[in-house]
């Protein structure tokens, strides 16, 4: 790539990505993000590189390191379909990232040891089937804490809601009110955001561990922590746990953006309200569940899916040497409007219908071998949530929300910015 075309796609594809945080959000680089549309801009951008450079990822050399970013459809599901050989889930920039909580998540495991870990977390998690054995209890919680959400809160108010629901499904009702376990999975994620570069917190990753030890131990009946197994050699079931409360976070991004735009839709409220009412028509509230993966493709959590090669690789001729790192940015094949009829709507009936499922990568939970394994229980909270939320309120938005979100769906939407007004139905 030439020098001045690596320099716009550092400036519009890859350093907003940075800047915002890809492990814990920062408030004010969000709100910059949304004024600026930065999205729209990468959009921009990659299908400009695409045409330039005849649809091969496109390398860029940046402090000694080769990140290709890939820029059409079908090299998405190589790259995501071959992982993890040749193409690793553990890239060196989520192995420095991730090593600050979470040392051994399957996330930045590669084989051998790879196999097992994923096959626990299927396990807990239960990940091929339908509904989770703890369903029952999982609605049940959620119920109890979202009743407490009454008149106007903003973004840090309901998070405060969330995590005490994440706290309580992963590790147990003991839990529920332990706010420094969050606080201090907070400190590490954003130590991560810096990656190696950013000194190790010893001291607050060694009682954050402990604290996950005893609720491990303790193993409360309807947790997921008391599906984990024994120990047994290298697989370390406890230091999976990290990651679910940490995926957990970004389902809660996920709720209140798509309330945000419920919000302003009236009937489609109603929808998903009657649906929450009459669940024995739509298994596994289908509507609340499309609403919530319509927020996460127009606004994916994870904002760039990165694979990284262990062998040299070869597209269209040319050779990209092994270790080169594959960016995949979601939000570029989610919101691109020349291949997608709906691009821009909130449109939740495309997952009911099946229109996600074309040649086109939407891929909220990744895809292929390492998509995300806790998608069934992602979904099954968060339509919950949404349900009994639209089941038993009437929702209101703060005018500069509900003037973003009129038109099309802007490419850029900072959660921490709107409020929402929720009113008793009587």
């Amino acid at each position: 790539m030439s020098l001045l075309d690596s320099g716009r796609a550092i400036r519009d594809v890859l350093l907003p990505v940075v800047a915002r945080g890809a492990i814990l959000r920062r408030q004010r680089a969000m709100r910059l993000a949304e004024r600026l549309q930065v999205d729209e801009r990468a959009l921009r951008q990659v299908r400009r590189l695409r045409t330039r450079y005849d649809g091969r990822p496109v390398p860029i050399r940046i402090a000694g390191r080769t990140i290709a970013l890939v820029t059409t459809p079908e090299d998405v599901h190589r790259v995501l379909e071959m992982t993890p050989m040749p193409f690793s889930a553990a890239t060196t920039e989520k192995i420095g990232a991730l090593r600050h909580f979470q040392p051994h998540a399957v996330l930045i495991t590669d084989p051998p040891l790879r196999r097992p870990r994923r096959d626990l977390n299927e396990q807990v998690l239960q990940t091929h089937q339908p509904v989770h054995e703890h369903a029952h209890q999982m609605r049940k919680l959620i119920h109890e804490e979202l009743a407490e959400l009454t008149e106007t809160v903003g973004w840090l108010e309901f998070r405060d809601v969330w995590s005490r629901i994440v706290r309580r499904i992963v590790l147990g009702d003991a839990a529920r009110d332990g706010t420094e376990l969050t606080d201090e999975l907070d400190k590490l994620r954003a130590a991560a955001n810096w990656a190696e570069f950013a000194p190790r917190q010893n001291a607050v990753r060694r009682n954050f561990a402990e604290a996950i030890d005893r609720y491990v131990e303790a193993a409360e009946p309807g947790s997921l922590v008391s599906m984990l197994p024994p120990d047994k050699g290298d697989v370390d079931p406890t230091g999976q746990v990290p990651h679910w409360l940490f995926a957990f976070d970004a389902a809660g991004i996920a709720i209140w953006r798509a309330l945000a735009v419920v919000a302003t839709q009236p009937e489609l409220a109603d929808r998903i309200a009657t649906e929450a009412q009459h669940p024995e028509s739509s298994p596994l509230l289908a509507l609340a569940g499309g609403a919530v993966q319509e927020s996460l493709r127009l606004w994916p959590t994870t904002l760039v899916v990165l694979r990284e090669s262990r062998t040299d690789t070869v597209w269209r001729g040319q050779t990209l040497p092994a270790g080169t790192q594959f960016a995949i940015v979601s939000s570029v094949f989610h919101r691109d409007d020349e291949a997608l009829e709906f691009a821009d709507r909130f449109e939740p009936d495309i997952w009911l219908d099946r229109r996600t499922e074309r040649a086109w990568p939407i891929i909220p939970f990744s895809a292929g071998p390492a998509r995300c394994p806790g998608e069934n229980v992602v979904l099954l909270t968060t339509s919950s949530a949404i349900s009994y939320l639209l089941d038993h309120n009437t929702l209101d938005l703060d005018p500069r929300t509900r003037s973003l979100l009129a038109g099309p769906m802007p490419k850029t939407f900072d959660h921490t910015r709107p409020r929402i007004a929720f009113w008793r139905k009587s």
